[in-house]
């Protein structure tokens, strides 16, 4: 019957049934996507579930050892990490979860890293002490806060060192980075793979301090740090893809492409922190018009890199354990 129809119809309107019948199925995708959304994220501070619990104590341990990282120390900073913090402890507590989970260590962790670095320092915490079990949090391990981070050559590295070398850094040096190291990067990042080899990434590089000054405005999370040398934005263009079923696939390319990005900048010298392009519609549209962006391409996040310090100061970033992500299915 189909093929009868073909025969029958012209051509132009099979081409326009199937415009409109893949305009329908976005719509219902899209929908189907935002209603799993709502019912699994997190909209309020102390967690939508167990999961969500755990990772809001993950995504607020990591505030705080930004900020026990930072080259200018603030006593007494992050009260607004810290009352997030105590939320999801005492939900965690209200769920009788396990206590050995990673998150609730890990928590625990920054939580001692904190105090003991006031406390180093004879700084009194009245705010911290009026939050928390002191005599829980001496027990904590050290798995959490800020460590110091030596730069070296990392292009002699094996993949195991490397991979577990590489830090994020928002510390540079002032020496000028030539474009040329970017053309290498790109190159070597352009081996990554993509849906259907379509290789569809875009990578926006600046080292104009005013442009860098506004877009670090609008991404928010630079701040209190000296402008890095360079910026950059991944992104990755819709046009690339085909139809309602490959409507998330600018992510994954993205996302993809982005990693191995910023990899080759660290083999080629450079230290770099990868930060979040997820920006509401009207800062996402300033943000392409400062780099000339076309409306078609999805911000994938940005990347402050320059030559690094000889050593910094990083957050310790501890990592699940192994069993908690990998699920080995018969």
């Amino acid at each position: 019957m189909k093929e009868l129809v073909k025969k029958i119809v012209p051509n132009i309107w099979v081409i326009k049934y199937r415009e409109f019948r893949e305009h329908g199925r976005v719509k219902n995708e899209f929908r189907e996507d935002a209603v799993q959304y709502n019912n699994s994220t997190n909209f309020h501070l102390v967690g939508s579930s167990d999961k969500g619990v755990k990772e809001l104590l993950i995504f607020h341990t990591h505030a705080l050892e930004k900020g026990l990282s930072h080259p200018h120390f603030r006593p007494n900073f992050g009260k607004r990490a810290l009352s997030g913090l105590k939320a999801n402890l005492d939900e965690f507590e209200r769920l009788n979860l396990d206590k050995n989970d990673f998150s609730y260590q890990n928590a625990i962790s920054v939580l001692k890293f904190y105090k003991n670095k006031h406390k180093n320092a004879g700084i009194d915490t009245p705010f911290f002490d009026s939050l928390f079990n002191l005599d829980e949090i001496s027990f904590g391990k050290q798995m959490a806060g800020a460590e110091k981070h030596v730069n070296k050559e990392a292009n002699g590295m094996s993949f195991e060192e490397f991979e577990y070398y590489r830090t994020t850094q928002r510390e540079f040096s002032h020496k000028g980075v030539d474009s040329s190291v970017f053309d290498e990067a790109v190159k070597l990042a352009l081996k990554t793979p993509s849906v259907c080899n379509r290789q569809p990434w875009k990578v926006y590089t600046t080292s104009n301090k005013n442009k860098i000054a506004e877009l670090l405005r609008l991404q928010k999370g630079f701040n209190g740090y000296e402008l890095p040398p360079t910026l950059s934005l991944v992104t990755v263009d819709r046009r690339s893809f085909i139809g309602s079923y490959e409507r998330n696939e600018a992510y994954i390319d993205g996302g993809l492409f982005l990693m191995n990005f910023d990899f080759s900048l660290t083999y080629f010298g450079l230290a770099s922190c990868i930060l979040n392009s997820m920006l509401p519609n009207e800062e996402q549209r300033k943000v392409k018009k400062i780099l000339g962006i076309s409306p078609s391409e999805v911000l994938i996040a940005f990347v402050a890199a320059g030559y690094p310090k000889d050593e910094v100061l990083a957050a310790k970033s501890a990592r699940k354990p192994t069993n908690e992500v990998l699920k080995l299915v018969d």
